[in-house]
């Protein structure tokens, strides 16, 4: 395989070379200029260019977007038996607190380019473990600032599910409730609750919830993506600012056997 992909990367050198070399050659003829020499330069100089710029373009992606989700990935290859029971979690950069249910892991900070907002990924990583029989449950954080934007959580969310409502694509977003929750003192919190269809399957639904937690001029937007609604729910509602309290876990996380194969 490594063979393989060593053998195209060599071809598509060659054949950006051999791409580059025509359009200097062509330039060169222009200009009545008949030796091949500064097109052949000048060729390999583009060419060293690009593959450099693209080896960067590529580093800068993967540490960017990869390697922030190194957590999750490593928790889903050591898993080797499903692990349930609640435990809390304290973001280490911003302290917000959340209570994390059965083998959920969050990835490291995502920052996204130009000074935007902040993600964090997070998934039950039970469902990698072969025999356990575990929903699919997805997260996703968003963290952002914005100044101009001095409406309440409340106020927000509305907004947010009108406009995923009225959303153009392949698919449909039907907003169930939009109620205040509770993030602690000193903010404003409240939970969007609804369901996610595709045109592509028809008939299926995926339950999904939002909460809208503002402080001062801090939004966190945390989703929740779970086949059986349940667990993602308690997490959402456990959301607290910095320096709060999370719900307390109920039980600790405890590993426990994956049921045995008939």
């Amino acid at each position: 395989m490594i063979i393989f992909l060593i053998i195209i990367g060599l071809l598509g050198m060659a054949v950006l070379y051999g791409i580059f070399f025509l359009i200097f050659k062509l330039i060169w003829m222009l200009f009545k200029k008949q030796r091949n020499f500064w097109p052949l330069i000048l060729a390999g100089a583009a060419t060293l260019l690009v593959i450099v710029g693209m080896v960067w373009a590529t580093f800068s992606t993967v540490n960017r977007y990869i390697v922030p989700l190194s957590p999750i990935i490593e928790a889903a290859q050591a898993r080797t038996e499903p692990v349930y029971g609640a435990k809390a979690y304290t973001d280490p950069r911003y302290g917000f607190g959340l209570t994390l249910y059965d083998g959920t892991v969050f990835s490291d900070w995502i920052d996204l380019p130009d000074n935007g907002p902040s993600l964090l990924v997070g998934t039950d990583t039970n469902m990698f473990v072969q025999g356990a029989d575990n929903d699919v449950t997805i997260y996703l954080l968003v963290r952002t600032k914005n100044t101009n934007n001095t409406a309440g959580a409340l106020e927000t969310a509305r907004q947010l599910a009108q406009q995923a409502q009225q959303a153009q694509f392949s698919g449909e977003v039907a907003v169930e409730n939009v109620a205040p929750a509770y993030a602690g003192p000193g903010g404003t919190a409240a939970i969007i609750t609804g369901t996610l269809s595709s045109d592509s399957h028809p008939g299926q639904e995926l339950p999904f919830m939002l909460l809208i937690a503002k402080e001062d001029n801090t939004l966190y937007a945390l989703l929740g993506l779970e086949e059986t609604p349940g667990q993602a729910e308690k997490t959402l509602r456990s959301f607290r600012f910095k320096g709060q309290t999370a719900l307390p876990p109920q039980n600790p996380a405890v590993p426990l056997p994956a049921p045995a194969q008939p």
